[in-house]
């Protein structure tokens, strides 16, 4: 595809010649009427506008043929009959061509590199005498940062307990960037607030045992909790909202004037802190909890009396047809320009059988991926990557059992399309499972979401950060998925399953025991994992990176076939929501091959 000609895939160009065209495809006039409606007004309208016949550009009352700019660009031309005719060298217009492409890559990337990049996080501050002492250092947050400090609220039966925060855990802050999520500062802040808890009652605190309030003991308003900070501020301390959640210390006020700030409570939940968690049978992940005050036999926690409503329901039955990917494929942190090819999934909607294919014809979309990882785990490693003006992570595979950074580009593709199978395949459990919980009546937390997913494939010779070598053309695939807060909380491992009694955490449980209900058997979820966000006013607990279990060992790396089956066979136990959903006992048998216990 040539600059100057005005060319399109779609049959929606002019087919023109422009020497002074700027950008790959349409010309201008043709790229504004493809997003009118034919036959409009306005489409007619900028039809019948005049457009430069150097640039491609068209103007309401465009005197001549060419524009100004043109004409100055053109000044080697002759004017012929109240037109140009231009007498441009071919290697001048592919200089200014080159220049311009060069130009736009360069401030997109810098563009990139100033979102990608975030400035640490400065020491924790402790004080209203350190606050001053960080604005005398000049060391202040920023425009783009939000001081946030945080107290400790214990959760007290007496009216004089909840009078205040805890001084015995003190308070600090630091500021944070406002692309940040707030679940990430409460990891942060649980993370500091263990230093010292686990000195004075032996044992750190639980993600689950603790959250955010704002300072005063002030609840969030359901669904935005989970966004970015700079979202939360703008929320809470802006407009209607900031005259009740604004911080009142006027000390604190005085030493962060002109910087933007939030005063949170980290709340602690102590009965569930102190009380006795049960281990799931062989559930390496289990753990038991000590008391931690005298307090929690005056504070036990309450008994729940709503646990199930059970209508007239009928078990579920199995539709699924499993997808088989066994014999089929289906430094400084800047960034590298790419152009990638999307390739089409589907899930069937009766069956959940996946399908994914590469069109010879697919739109090609430009984007940038970092050259430095943004997180690793013990098989993928994580880039950032944007489309367009979208941010994504784009994830590969470094380790598939033979050895790190031995995976060639076929079993990277491969393993990709199995992980992207899961993701496809747990979201049409789900939906089924919300369904059929809705059918017989039985509560649940409709919080869960599974994270979208495509994969794609850089054209050309590989980027840095794939890992290939240069000659491997065409063959660098990615599974991308939306960016999310990097605050993970896991509620099973590879092959434990242990209990929970949050109804986010039942929910789970029963989910993982209907999905072996619902295929025959054929599949257990395993490695459950989500990160808390907040998507159209609805705080919600995303899935993935998830593992599964099949007979044959074959739905993808992880997959430890007959044994993580007799895993969960062994460990689950059965709680309200899978008796409301009548779903099947748990014989703990062991699946053929596979000795029990």
């Amino acid at each position: 595809m040539d600059l100057e000609y005005c060319e399109s895939v779609n049959g929606d160009a002019c087919g023109g010649v422009f020497p002074y065209k700027t950008s790959l495809g349409l010309c201008a006039k043709c790229k504004k009427l493809a997003d009118l409606e034919p036959g409009s007004a306005e489409h007619q309208s900028w039809k019948e506008m005049k457009q430069c016949t150097g640039c491609g550009v068209a103007w309401k009352n465009l005197q001549g043929t060419v524009c100004g700019r043109c004409s100055a660009l053109g000044k080697s031309g002759l004017a012929q009959n109240g037109g140009y005719t231009f007498f441009i060298h071919l290697n001048y217009i592919d200089r200014l061509a080159k220049s311009a492409i060069e130009a736009s890559r360069n401030a997109r990337a810098n563009a990139m590199d100033a979102r990608m990049n975030k400035q640490p996080s400065a020491h924790p501050l402790h004080t209203t005498a350190g606050l001053s002492n960080a604005k005398s250092n000049n060391t202040p947050t920023g425009e783009n940062k939000i001081f946030i400090s945080v107290g400790c609220r214990i959760k007290s039966s007496s009216k004089r307990g909840q009078g205040g925060t805890d001084p015995d855990c003190g308070s600090w802050g630091k500021p944070w960037a406002k692309e940040d999520y707030l679940s990430e500062v409460l990891d942060d802040a649980l993370n500091t607030l263990n230093a010292h808890w686990a000195k004075t009652h032996g044992m750190p605190l639980q993600r689950s045992e603790v959250d955010f309030r704002w300072a005063g003991n002030k609840l969030f308003l359901p669904g935005t909790s989970n966004n970015t900070i700079g979202a939360v501020y703008k929320e809470y301390q802006t407009g209607e909202m900031a005259a009740y959640y604004s911080p009142n210390d006027a000390k604190v006020k005085k030493a962060l004037k002109n910087q933007l700030s939030m005063a949170l409570e980290l709340y602690v939940n102590q009965p569930a802190a102190g009380a006795f968690m049960d281990s799931a049978p062989q559930g390496p992940q289990g753990r038991k909890r000590s008391a931690t005050s005298t307090s929690l036999a005056e504070e036990p926690a309450p008994i729940n009396k709503r646990l199930v409503a059970v209508g007239a329901g009928e078990q579920p039955r199995s539709r699924f047809i499993r997808t088989n990917r066994s014999v089929s494929d289906g430094i400084s942190n800047s960034a590298t320009s790419i152009r990638l090819t999307r390739a089409h999934t589907t899930c069937d909607v009766e069956t959940g059988q996946v399908d994914t294919a590469w069109p010879d014809d697919a739109e090609v979309l430009n984007g940038f991926i970092g050259k430095s990882k943004l997180a690793t785990g013990a098989t993928k490693e994580v880039y950032q990557l944007s489309i367009g003006s979208t941010l994504y992570v784009a994830k590969r595979f470094f380790e598939i059992g033979d050895g790190k950074d031995d995976v060639s580009a076929a079993d990277n593709k491969k393993y990709l399309m199995s992980e992207l199978d899961r993701l496809k395949m747990t979201a049409w459990f789900l939906r089924n499972f919300k369904s059929h919980a809705k059918q017989n009546n039985v509560e649940i937390s409709t919080g869960i979401d599974v994270s979208d997913g495509f994969l794609v494939r850089k054209l050309g010779s590989p980027s840095p950060a794939s890992g290939l070598p240069p000659m491997e053309f065409d063959k660098a695939v990615w599974l991308v998925e939306p960016r999310r807060t990097t605050s993970v909380q896991k509620f099973s491992g590879t092959l434990a399953h242990p209990n929970r009694e949050d109804e986010l955490g039942l929910t789970l449980i029963a989910f993982t025991h209907f999905i072996y209900d619902t295929s025959d058997k054929e599949l257990v979820l395993a490695d459950i994992q989500g990160s808390p966000m907040s998507i159209d006013k609805r705080d919600v607990m995303v899935l993935f990176d998830l593992m599964s279990h099949t007979p044959a060992s074959d739905s993808g790396i992880g997959d430890h076939g007959p044994a993580g089956i007799q895993a969960f066979l062994s460990q689950h136990q059965c709680n309200h929501i899978c008796r409301g959903l009548e779903l099947s006992a748990i014989t703990h048998e062991a699946p053929d091959g596979v000795e029990g216990d």
